[in-house]
């Protein structure tokens, strides 16, 4: 519980936030006193008319806000008894407070549907065009003002002659308003002619030159009679502009839209652009070089110098470039750069050159802190931006640079209690070696005397903190970050708890004697707590209600937890059929104890089909190239530096594929698939259904069917097909527990084969009916990168021939890996247990037998190189024998025992680069046999580098076997993606 509220603060917090910013209120609240106030509307139920009641509003609009007229109105309104309860929503708004009188029970907006634009815009695009959020109260004016902004979308996406038309169906039962906005688009506009203002003649044929320009096209900026009419065209035409005008080096004073001008007779839009342009400005770099791309340098000048982002030759703006450029400078390693501008206003332009002296180059020899005693020098010189040189690295150095350190060391020691801590840095330059020392004075620490909480009388104190305590428990550092992490874990939980009017606040008392001691107060305001009176579900058209409320997982009489509706709504996109979603309250929560929560859905397409045809010419003749051999139920075959000779052939075919996905069958969130691949050498037929909830249990059940011709590859003719039926589901909440069951009918025929002793006899036309079961247990931090955690995988088959199996076997393979830091080092483990054993007299076929060696096993073996291997005769001309060269086939084992174990750190060259030394052990072995285990068992060392990428690291591996065997190289090299385990 207490892991998922630390998931949940910021959400949760956010969520609270959202909520206040329009709060809702019973009484008249006392701190928008005196501000402006813009608008005053009453809204109740639409099919009141208001304009009776609006004599009874002593606010007027206009004039600074008072809360006694305020509760005044309030009063009146109630003592009429015509309503059942009347609440204020004050939103603070540019023009001053929009002060909205709820008379209750009011209508609030539900779902809102656009037909008539499907295909066209995004759901969700539309309803910002609308901007009608939830929780929003239902009135005439807003509906109006949503038609207009809608019908100003569409008219800016080029449908100029769109219609919108509003309905609104009124659900009394829940107080909700469903509107559709009926669209009728009409037919898109076309570029008409495009203008400029505020140029002349010869510049405006320049400027119209550009948007015909390749660039222009390639970013989707093209803008010339006879294209589309799209909002985002125009706008990136008006990037075109800019970038041109800037690359010309003018000052843009202004450049927009000036003006659209529609033809109904001809269905073209005229686009006018009003442009004011500046004296041109030349910008020189003297004494340096920002690249050595010369295409890019001037690129660089303009990101680096501010006048062109400004467009204002600006004394300010020359000086800030200076400063921009020294620090661009100096991260390149010349520390002692100076740089000087001179501005010179000639008559065709204005003239700026920047003299740039770099100076020598420099090393970050040393960064170092002194003074320090609380925190090491270790943790405060990581989480600062100038660092020391490296193999590759000049080090990194800036005044700017230097300032960002102080503050962050600065900042480190405030959250920490140390409320009077400086930090002066000093610069030391030995040419052409820099050493940089921060010297820190600490100052006192100020530490809590005392934590006190008042107000919580329905949550323990207990409740309230995390597993190690408060962070400004008595004894601890104070500040006021921790204050805040403290205030957020308070209100996370309340507002998980059903809270959502909670309100803190804190009270910190200096000790008399000892101002660096401090009490600390914290006041909670709980509120009512709020349960949930009903679920409203809206939007599903094809998907059942049930099935929605399943996945919600909120039940009436729960509490209104913030967190639940988060996750609610998480859910419901994780079913991959909505498109939108959104579960929240009905309306603002003022002093109820109940609120309905609506949960709103937009169903995606459910229909979707691909397809491709093309033209195939696959000429088959001369040598096979050396290397690896695939051949389906085989591990990948190693052919030497062999080549053979195969006879001539050319296929010339067509090709075709296509794939249909039917989403959401049976308004379940079932998804069934078929997609098939003719060619001449290749035939294929898939399909698949899917059900995330196995006849409405917590089962996931996948039905997959294949079968596939291929003669690709010259080696071999196969014929494969394949059953699938499998179930999944997660054992625990946080979903690193796994239980999978399934059952698998697999055929493989092998024929033509151009080796035949590649593979066995009884080895080409097997039958699998394998009954199987798997458990994962994954508590990894990272998968594809982890630090910390441990992952279990335990898969148990039988192949027994009563199913349909030619073969009568068992298998077992179990796993288990850890990861344990300490300081920047991981040390990571893995131990692999597999047994196959076959019984009633027969076999275990070689695909179902155990391989190991190479990049992710056994790191002294080439891929599939450890255990049994046996010879077999490769000849590029079967009548010459001298043409004959003999290749090691892996046989594979009924038993494997592997144990890989490595040691992972940093590398002081780049933050991104890693080492590892290693030790695998183990082996693959014939049959099952603690004997053959130890006589066989294999040990290899190595090394390894890894760079860090947001895909998993890269990975190179050396491997050396310490006890070799014969065929085969002591020293492996591998080159892969991820961590070996």
């Amino acid at each position: 519980m207490r892991t998922a509220l630390t998931s949940i603060v910021l959400l949760c917090s956010f969520a609270l936030v959202a909520q206040v910013t329009a709060p809702v209120y019973t009484t008249a609240p006392t701190l928008y006193e005196g501000e402006k106030v813009a608008a005053v509307d009453l809204v109740a139920n639409p099919r009141i008319d208001v304009d009776p009641y609006r004599g009874y509003v002593m606010q007027a609009a206009e004039a600074p806000y008072s809360a006694a007229k305020v509760q005044a109105t309030i009063s009146a309104l109630n003592r009429l008894g015509r309503f059942t309860k009347v609440e204020l929503q004050a939103e603070p708004e540019a023009a001053g407070l929009h002060l909205t009188f709820l008379l209750q029970p009011a209508f609030y907006y539900g779902l809102l549907d656009f037909p008539g634009t499907a295909g066209q815009f995004r759901y969700t695009r539309l309803l910002q065009a609308v901007d009608l959020p939830n929780e929003e109260p239902y009135e005439a004016d807003s509906l109006s003002k949503a038609q207009a902004a809608l019908l100003e979308f569409l008219q800016k996406n080029g449908f100029f002659q769109a219609e919108v038309r509003p309905e609104t169906q009124f659900d009394d039962a829940h107080q909700l308003a469903n509107v559709t906005f009926h669209v009728q688009l009409n037919k898109r506009a076309k570029v008409g002619e495009v203008l400029f203002n505020g140029v002349s003649p010869q510049q405006a044929q320049h400027l119209a030159a550009a948007l015909h320009s390749w660039r222009a096209k390639l970013t989707g900026g093209e803008l010339k009679t006879g294209k589309a009419f799209t909002a985002e065209r125009i706008e990136a035409a008006t990037a075109t502009l800019h970038s041109y005008i800037s690359g010309e080096n003018y000052l843009i004073r202004q450049l927009r839209v000036g003006g659209i001008q529609f033809h109904p007779d001809t269905n073209h839009a005229d686009v006018t652009f009003d442009v004011q342009l500046g004296p041109p400005v030349s910008v020189t770099l003297n004494g340096a070089k920002l690249t050595w791309i010369p295409f890019l340098n001037s690129r660089r000048l303009h990101q680096i110098i501010p006048v062109f982002q400004e467009s204002s030759v600006d004394p300010d703006l020359l000086t800030q470039g200076e400063r921009n450029l020294i620090d661009y400078f100096q991260k390149k390693g010349y520390f002692d750069t100076s740089v000087q501008y001179q501005v010179q206003n000639l008559p065709s332009k204005v003239s700026v050159v920047y003299q740039v002296n770099k100076g020598r180059r420099h090393r970050v020899a040393e960064v170092a802190v002194e003074g320090n005693h609380y925190f090491s020098s270790g943790k405060l010189l990581a989480g600062i931006p100038v660092t020391r040189a490296r193999f590759f690295s000049h080090g990194q150095f800036s005044n700017k640079l230097l300032k960002q350190s102080v503050s962050s060391i600065t900042a480190l020691y405030r959250n920490n209690g140390f409320e009077e801590t400086q930090v002066t840095p000093r610069v030391v330059d030995r040419e052409p070696k820099v050493y940089v020392t921060f010297q820190v004075n600490e100052g006192p620490q100020t530490l809590v005397e005392d934590l006190r909480i008042q107000g919580a009388r329905s949550i323990s104190v207990s409740e309230l903190q995390s597993r190690r305590g408060f962070d400004l428990a008595p004894g601890l550092p104070f500040s006021p970050a921790r204050m805040n992490q403290d205030r957020d874990r308070i209100v996370a939980t309340y507002l998980d708890r059903g809270y959502p009017r909670i309100s803190f606040s804190s009270k910190v008392d200096r000790l008399p004697n000892d101002p660096h001691r401090v009490n600390v107060t914290y006041l909670l305001d709980e509120g009512p707590q709020v349960r949930v009176e009903d679920v409203v579900i809206l939007g599903n058209r094809h998907t059942r209600t049930s099935y929605v409320a399943r996945t919600l997982a909120i039940a009436p009489e729960a509490p209104l937890s913030q967190s639940k509706l988060l996750e609610a709504e998480s859910s419901l996109y994780d079913l991959g059929i909505l498109d939108w979603a959104s579960v929240g309250p009905k309306k603002p929560v003022s002093n109820e104890t109940q609120d309905e929560v609506v949960a709103k859905v937009h169903e995606s397409r459910r229909n979707s089909i691909t397809y491709g045809i093309g033209f195939e010419y696959d000429k088959r003749a001369g040598n096979i190239p050396s290397g690896t051999a695939a051949v389906p139920g085989l591990p990948p075959i190693g052919l030497g530096k062999t080549k053979f000779a195969t006879s001539e052939k050319s296929f010339v075919s067509p090709r075709g594929s296509v794939e249909y996905i039917r989403r959401n069958m049976r308004g379940l969130g079932e998804t069934f698939s078929a997609s098939t691949l003719i060619a001449r050498l290749d035939q294929r037929l898939l399909t698949s259904y899917s059900q995330p909830h196995f006849r409405g249990s917590n089962w996931r059940s996948l039905l997959s069917l294949s079968a596939e011709r291929t003669s690709e590859n010259p080696l071999y003719t196969a014929r494969l097909g394949s059953a699938t039926l499998q179930f999944e589901r997660y054992l625990t909440r946080d979903s690193s527990k796994t239980l999978q069951l399934r059952y698998q009918f697999q055929r493989t025929d092998l024929n033509n084969l151009l080796i035949p002793e590649l593979v066995l006899p009884q080895d080409r036309s097997v039958r699998l009916s394998t009954v199987a079961t798997s458990f994962i247990h994954d508590k990894r931090d990272q998968p594809l990168d982890a630090h910390r955690g441990m992952w279990d995988t335990i898969d148990i088959s039988l192949n027994p021939s009563a199913l349909g199996s030619n073969v009568n076997f068992g298998r077992l393979l179990a796993r288990r890996a850890i990861y344990v830091p300490y300081k920047k080092y991981v040390w990571a483990s893995s131990l692999q247990l597999g047994m196959a054993k076959a019984f009633a007299g027969s076999r275990v076929p070689t695909s179902e037998r155990f391989f190991s060696g190479g990049a992710n096993s056994l790191r002294g073996f080439p891929v599939n190189g450890a255990g049994p291997q046996r010879t077999v005769p490769v000849c590029s001309d079967p009548h010459v024998l001298s043409s004959c060269s003999n290749i090691h086939v892996p046989v594979g084992g009924d038993a494997l025992f592997i144990f890989n174990s490595e040691l992972r750190f940093p590398l002081p060259v780049m933050r991104s680069l890693g080492g590892v030394v290693f030790y695998d052990g183990g082996n693959v072995y014939d049959r099952i046999s603690f004997s053959r285990l130890m006589s066989s068992y294999s040990n290899t060392l190595g090394f390894g580098v890894r760079y860090s990428t947001p895909i998993g690291p890269i990975r190179f591996d050396v491997g050396r076997l310490l006890n070799p065997v014969p065929g085969f190289r002591a020293t492996q090299f591998f080159i892969t993606l991820g961590q070996a385990f």
